[in-house]
This record gives structure tokens, sequence and C-alpha cells, in this order.
């Protein structure tokens, strides 16, 4: 597995060699190779970014002069991506590190739209019971009975209220505008 990782930035490597070289799309695509061999936050990704390319130039009367520290970046480039090889055959591959605080941040959505469900629920009986009728179902809900048992229960006792009571029930949950967000 690691030979296809080494091949890739040696593949990066040969392009700093390339006639038609540009170096701000070799750091670019650099990085994005790094990042997912190595990971985001590491160091040769930051060292990649350090690399900068400078050019100027002096003309005179007689004679004009040009500079650039193209051989400069270069050379960083490939001292970088060789490192990276070196440590990839010492060390492996790193390993992948979960982010935990994504899973609890999940957990903790779907608990906060469990008890506003709940609530919406329980706000509509509340709108359509009497506080006996309302007590009356509570009580069922509590009771340690099999959830079929229950079922039928609640729904014996909502039908003892009335023809119209079950259906208001249901029309006040879906026209609560909280339960389409």
């Amino acid at each position: 597995m690691i030979e296809k990782q080494i091949e890739l930035i040696k593949r990066q490597i040969s392009k700093l060699d390339d006639d038609d070289f540009d170096i701000n799309a070799w750091k670019s695509s650099t990085t994005v190779i790094l990042g997912r061999i190595f990971g985001e936050t590491y160091p040769g990704i930051k060292e990649i970014n350090k690399i900068q390319y400078k050019s100027g130039g002096i003309a005179t009367t007689n004679a004009s002069s040009f500079w650039n520290n193209l051989e400069s970046c270069i050379k960083q480039g490939k001292d970088i991506l060789e490192a990276c090889i070196t440590e990839l055959e010492i060390f492996g591959l790193p390993e992948k590190k979960q982010n935990e605080q994504s899973g609890i941040n999940i957990n903790l959505t779907q608990n906060q739209n469990q008890s506003v469900n709940i609530n919406l629920l329980v706000s509509a009986l509340e709108d359509e019971l009497t506080v006996s009728q309302f007590r009356e179902v509570n009580d069922l809900m509590k009771t340690d009975e099999p959830k079929s048992e229950k079922k039928r229960k609640i729904i014996d006792k909502i039908k003892s209220f009335g023809n119209d009571v079950a259906s208001n029930i249901l029309a006040n949950i879906l026209t609560n505008p909280n339960i389409w967000g």
C-alpha cells in the first residue's frame, strides 16, 4: 500500500523538472496529495506552502539583468518530498484519527429532535383533551404492559372520548409549524 503513496510523491518530484513547470499549480497539487496521504495538518504541507517564488530585474541603458529563485524553490520542493518518502519508508502510513466530536454532535441533535417531537405530541394531546382525559391517557402510557397491549388500550381510550378526538389530535400535530421546521 505504501508503494502507491511513494509513487505519487515521486511523480510530484518529477514534475519539478518539467519544461512547462508552474510552481503554483505544483504547490496546489502537492498539498492535496500530502493531505490525502498524511492528513490535512501534516507539517510538510505548511512547508510546501512556505515556498515563495520571487523574481526581479534591473535594466540600464547598457545592459539588463534578470534574476529569480526558481532553482531554490525546486530544491526546497525536492527536499520536502524526499523527506516525506523517507518518513513513509521508515514509519509507514500514519493512523487515521477519528473525529469523536462529530458523533457527539449527531447524538445531541437527535436527542434535541426527539424531545421536540415528544413536546409536540404532548402539546397536541393537551390541546384536544380535557385535563381528566389527558390524565387517563398519560396513566396508560406509563404502564409496564407490552407495547402492543398498551397501544390497543390507548386507542380504545381515545375512541371512548368521541369520534372527532383522534382526528383533531392528528390535525393539531400536522398543522403545528414546528413539525415542519
